[in-house]
């Protein structure tokens, strides 16, 4: 992942991005809080589908942490208006 990329995740706090795996599984994914601090920089998200009308809807209740090394690039969604600074 780039620093651009890293940057529009940490701006992405409330929002949905497109997220690509080192193991090459593609999501979306409705952004909670990225820790970028050792031992463990990792993001907390809630999994994401689009449904036919464009509208994201989350596919658990529960969210999951991934390791930032885990995370190999970071896109945003057109149409999505994401923060200018990093919250």
């Amino acid at each position: 992942m780039t620093d651009g990329e890293l940057s529009l995740l940490r701006r992405a706090v409330d929002h949905v991005v497109a997220i690509e795996l080192t193991s090459g599984e593609q999501i979306f994914a409705e952004v909670v809080i990225v820790v970028d601090e050792p031992p463990t920089p990792d993001v907390f998200l809630l999994r994401v589908e689009r449904e036919p009308d464009g509208v994201f809807v989350a596919t658990s209740t529960t969210g999951e942490s991934i390791l930032l090394s885990e995370i190999s690039r970071v896109a945003g969604i057109p149409g999505v208006e994401y923060p200018e600074t990093e919250i």
